[in-house]
């Protein structure tokens, strides 16, 4: 085994001054043991939790990164359950924002240390939500850096951390249900020739056209903030989600929800109606993020 690490050293620093313009990093070709560099992958995380058992701390810490290049087969999970390593730290540190993300043909950085590995500028939904939760905690890391496939940069390393149940739930189903069954998108997020003046103006969702007291669902799970009505949504009920965005049904013919009811994707929370400044029978459905309209279809999954 000694005579063998000896070789596998020589091959790392081999690797390292040869690819420089590549990952520097010893390359997976299969998750199995009839790759030596994965058996020497296992061997480092094994040792790494050893470690990490042992209470040990900064630089006494065994930190390696290996590269894997994902196929069609692949998913995070089954990744993560083959290496031993959580996969809150595999996608923190190739920066996945969703259990759906497709990696098939990416270049993965797999480490061999159990922890959760944040930027230094947090920029997806996961990866605010980690970097709050870790600010609350005054959970203290390390800083590292990695090389990519196509950069270097330095990231924060939290050793033996995992995703808290909220990033959990969000990670796991980032992508909202379609509210309606069946349904045909007559109008667009964003600018618009207005139905009732005929000038341009913004609409801040879509419109999805369907026969009146059509079930309309929760696109997520979350609690009722506001069930009321007014002159241009008509009834109208709004939902807050654990990922902290919110969603708006308009245009109801009936409410099935409560106030503060908490509420399951799919839930049926009223029917689709022609209520407030409408044009027929139809959803204007909404999605915002810190209070801002953003476009649906980049967060709806039709599929579900």
């Amino acid at each position: 085994m000694k005579a063998f690490k000896f070789l596998f050293s020589l091959f790392f620093f081999l690797s390292g001054s040869i690819l420089k313009a590549q990952v520097p990093y010893p390359q997976i070709e299969k998750l199995n043991i009839d790759d030596y560099i994965f058996v020497q992958y296992s061997d480092d995380v094994a040792e790494a939790r050893k470690a990490l058992a042992s209470a040990k701390t900064g630089n006494e810490l065994p930190i390696r990164f290996y590269t894997y290049k994902a196929n069609s087969e692949d998913t995070i999970i089954k990744i993560a359950a083959r290496c031993s390593i959580p996969y809150d730290a595999i996608v923190t540190l190739n920066r996945i924002e969703s259990v759906q993300t497709d990696i098939a043909g990416r270049i993965l950085i797999l480490p061999t240390m159990p922890a959760v590995y944040l930027p230094e500028k947090a920029i997806s939904s996961t990866e605010k939500l980690t970097e709050a939760l870790f600010k609350k905690n005054k959970t203290e890391p390390l800083k590292i850096k990695i090389y990519g496939p196509e950069e270097k940069r330095d990231i924060f390393c939290f050793p033996g951390e995992i995703f808290d149940g909220t990033v959990r739930a969000f990670f796991f189903m980032p992508f909202y249900r379609f509210p309606l069954k069946d349904a045909v998108i007559t109008s667009g997020f964003g600018k618009r020739q207005d139905p009732f003046t005929g000038k341009a103006s913004y609409h801040p969702g879509i419109d999805l056209a369907a026969p009146t007291g059509s079930p309309v669902m929760a696109c997520a799970a979350g609690r009722v903030k506001e069930i009321s009505y007014n002159k241009v949504y008509g009834n109208y009920i709004i939902l807050t989600h654990t990922d902290g965005r919110a969603s708006l049904y308009g245009h109801l013919s009936k409410v099935y929800a409560s106030l503060n009811e908490t509420v399951k994707s799919g839930t049926i929370i009223g029917a689709v109606g022609s209520t407030g400044m409408s044009t027929g029978p139809h959803l204007h459905f909404e999605i915002h993020e810190q209070g801002i309209p953003k476009n649906p279809a980049n967060f709806v999954d039709k599929k579900k």
